[in-house]
């Protein structure tokens, strides 16, 4: 056994002279025979040890006798011993997250914070083949498109890496190991209760797998490897491939050219909605299933210009004509819905929650004008400037043409978004009549001639 975990340490270069590694040991065989293991490198190897151990407190005495004996075998072997009382719980209430998930969050966050304490750079963990075959079952029967890959080998953690140096063996061989090195470990007894998928794969399917084939585990670890170096290219792919198809892109807000959208290959575009999906979700590490993808895919296939697809943490993907607009609840949106009316300062700037407004005094109209621009003879109108959101029965002229058009049709005539219309800034006289609407259409109000002495050019720039 020790040979191939030392020729997979090897292959995938885990561990180099002087490194000091960070040993999580839970107490049970795998973690038990790993910590053996690398003592006995360590005398071969000039490496360093430092041992830590989460008591999550949700089996009551037996959990604080894994803790003493992880202690004790430190303290026989003069390790360093980082022992860390979790109160899950807490965490669990606090993150409306299961039992696992909060217990999972705690251990990594000690992880993280004990690291950087200690100026590790590399975290060991105990996974073996065995949990690669019940990981890369579950992600498949869950769904999971990029989760197939499995535990990776090593992944990039807390300024260092996590590494699995027993991915190359099974639990068999790691009981075996204790019993012939005289190790003591514990059983944790919930492993074998069939309430978690993780505990029905392992005490159902992975038999029956290992009976057609011993050797299952070196065939899933190769797969995974496999799928790690594709997932890889597909992720680089799917990322050239995004930046080609948005065409507006804030923290809080990606809008995606539907006609270049359905162009990128089918087997890149459920990749690249939960890659823009996960651009909007960085700080809440959401998982978004395939049902959520699947939704929005036929939001985009639907022959209706329009529709709207709600999802988790306030996500809502919006289809309207040629666009594609992936949102969630921007603080820029709040405050625009709470300054209803503003005053634009004459002259003067003005933010307001989709971009900024302008008002400048000047002796001339430009030659070319921008189109988000527009220019009102200020003896015209009644003063000040006011700038507000859309209200119902809103109604407005329009430069060039009799009557008054709703301002319903003004946003429709323009394909604007639905999501984006209760924000779009409106800017009237004192009186209210509208005069504008930015970047949409101007009314016939305060139309500049060859008389007009005193010109203000209003401009919009949206936020980027």
């Amino acid at each position: 056994m020790k040979q191939v975990i030392n020729s997979f340490i090897t292959k995938h270069c885990l561990i180099e002279e002087g490194d000091h590694l960070l040993v999580a040991v839970s107490g049970g065989p795998d973690s038990m025979a790993l910590i053996h293991y690398l003592i006995e490198l360590s005398n071969v190897r000039k490496i360093n040890l430092s041992v830590t151990h989460v008591e999550h407190g949700l089996r009551g005495e037996e959990s604080k006798k894994d803790a003493a004996l992880v202690a004790s075998f430190c303290q026989k072997h003069t390790l360093p011993f980082y022992l860390y009382e979790a109160n899950v719980m807490k965490k669990k209430h606090q993150q409306a997250i299961s039992t696992q998930d909060a217990a999972r969050l705690c251990r990594y966050e000690w992880f993280e914070h004990l690291m950087h304490k200690l100026g590790t750079t590399k975290l060991v963990t105990a996974h073996h083949g065995d949990d690669q075959i019940e990981t890369m079952l579950m992600r498949q029967i869950r769904g999971s498109l990029s989760g197939r890959k499995g535990i990776p080998v090593k992944r990039i953690f807390a300024g260092g890496v996590i590494i699995r140096p027993l991915l190359a063996v099974e639990k068999n061989q790691l009981i075996a190991y204790c019993a012939s090195h005289d190790i003591p470990y514990r059983k944790d007894r919930s492993n074998d209760e069939d309430t978690y998928l993780r505990n029905r794969i392992r005490q159902h399917l992975l038999p029956f797998i290992k009976e057609e084939n011993p050797k299952a585990h070196q065939v899933f670890q190769w797969q995974s490897e496999v799928l790690t170096d594709e997932e890889e290219w597909l992720h680089h792919e799917t990322k050239r491939t995004v930046e080609k198809v948005i065409t507006h892109k804030t923290p809080y807000k990606i809008s995606v050219s539907l006609e270049a959208f359905n162009e990128v290959a089918k087997a890149l575009q459920r990749r690249a909605i939960h890659l823009i999906l996960n651009y909007l979700l960085i700080s809440h590490q959401l998982q978004f299933d395939r049902s959520h993808i699947e939704a929005i895919l036929n939001l985009i296939r639907q022959e209706h210009p329009s529709g709207e697809v709600h999802l988790p943490k306030n996500i809502t993907v919006e289809k309207s004509y040629e666009s594609l607009i992936f949102s969630n609840k921007n603080p820029h949106s709040e405050e625009g819905s709470k300054k209803k009316e503003l005053i634009l300062p004459t002259p003067g700037d003005l933010e307001w929650a989709t971009g900024t407004i302008s008002a400048e005094v000047i002796g001339k109209i430009p030659f070319k004008n921008d189109p988000y621009d527009t220019f009102i003879d200020i003896n015209k109108v009644s003063l000040p400037f006011i700038v507000r959101t859309r209200r119902d029965g809103d109604r407005m002229s329009f430069f060039g043409g009799g009557g008054t058009k709703k301002l319903k049709d003004v946003f429709i005539e323009g394909k604007i978004a639905k999501g984006d219309r209760d924000l779009w800034p409106i800017v009237t006289d004192s009186h209210g009549t509208i005069l504008w609407v930015p970047s949409l259409k101007r009314s016939n109000e305060g139309v500049v001639d060859d008389k007009s002495e005193n010109i203000v050019q209003l401009t919009y720039r949206t936020y980027t």
